[in-house]
């Protein structure tokens, strides 16, 4: 699944800085306003969507001593710059050129150029947008889009799923702009066409940093899963109660679980029950008796550690994505 995420990244990239010189070049032919946001839109994707490749890649390194979790965290720092690049550089330069073309007409040169490059370009973030559609199909299992746009913790694909879909619509807007000016003689369509297309991107930037600013302060794990492992523990038979579940998402799909357990005395001590009968001292025996409450601490002690490991492992082959589990004997 790492994989397919960093695969569908990188072809986001290729794909945009492909259409980068492409829109450019329809630009310098045709003046359009519509088509100068398409290349400004490709520059924002492909440099943002380098950023979101820069964090999957330094997210993948293994804890060490600095950070005994791991950088997984570090891919939502990255999303989040990216965000506000998205913001700023795509929203932000592209309302305002289409403003500008409101209060300053441009002239237009539409040719069929213009309609190949769109053409081109539409084929191209389909190409990628399919993709980016894939690998959310594969994460979200059985869940709905909308549960899982709630209880996604890597939002790399979906950042690039949302940003060609409002790549795709941008061709439809620039295409209809640039055909209706050309029909009319008057560039407003294409300029409103320019300004549609940033507040779009602007939707999409709004939402990336909002989703990553809930991961970078520490969110929860999805509430199912929660629960779904609280049951587990619960149904072990020498737990009495759990409580004081606290939970974090420390990168994509790899999460920290904590909780108190109350155990059941009476089981532990079943369990120890032939180790007593052995060991248990003659009556009148002090010396042997204080030996054997010692020892019988011991005892305890390690049977209540083993039960904890053991109640652990069998938590992390039913739920793999806790790769922290912190079970204290309350």
């Amino acid at each position: 699944m790492a994989g397919g995420r960093q695969s569908a990244v990188l072809a986001a990239v290729i794909g945009n800085g492909i259409l980068i010189g492409v829109k450019g070049a329809a630009f310098l032919l045709s003046g359009s306003g519509a088509m100068l946001s398409e290349a400004i839109h490709s520059v924002a994707d492909t440099t943002n969507q380098l950023l979101l490749y820069l964090g999957v890649r330094r997210s993948a390194r293994g804890a060490d001593e600095q950070f005994p979790y791991g950088y997984g965290a570090e891919r939502y720092l990255f999303a989040l710059i990216s965000a506000v690049g998205i913001f700023i550089l795509g929203a932000g330069v592209t309302v305002y050129h289409g403003v500008h073309s409101l209060l300053v007409p441009p002239e237009l040169t539409v040719s069929w150029i213009d309609y190949a490059v769109l053409a081109a370009a539409g084929l191209i973030e389909g190409f990628v947008l399919l993709r980016a559609a894939r690998e959310v199909a594969a994460g979200k299992g059985s869940q709905s889009f909308l549960e899982y746009l709630k209880s996604a913790t890597d939002p790399t694909v979906l950042a690039v799923l949302f940003e060609d879909s409002v790549a795709v619509a941008g061709v439809v807007v620039a295409g209809s702009g640039i055909a209706l000016s050309a029909a009319t003689g008057s560039p407003i369509y294409d300029s409103v066409g320019s300004i549609v297309i940033g507040l779009l991107l602007a939707a999409v930037a709004v939402w990336l940093g909002l989703k990553n600013r809930d991961l970078i302060l520490g969110r929860s794990i999805p509430p199912h899963l929660r629960e779904q492992a609280v049951a587990l523990i619960m149904s072990q038979p020498s737990v009495v109660r759990v409580q004081d579940v606290k939970t974090l998402v420390i990168g994509a799909d790899r999460f920290k679980f904590k909780a108190e357990v109350d155990f059941d005395g009476g089981y532990i001590g079943r369990k120890l029950l032939p180790w007593v009968r052995e060991n248990l001292p003659e009556a009148g025996d002090e010396a042997a008796a204080e030996a054997f409450a010692a020892e019988f601490g011991d005892q305890v002690v390690q049977a209540l550690a083993d039960e904890i490991d053991r109640i652990e492992g069998e938590l992390a082959p039913t739920f793999p994505r806790l790769h922290h589990v912190d079970l204290e004997a309350d």
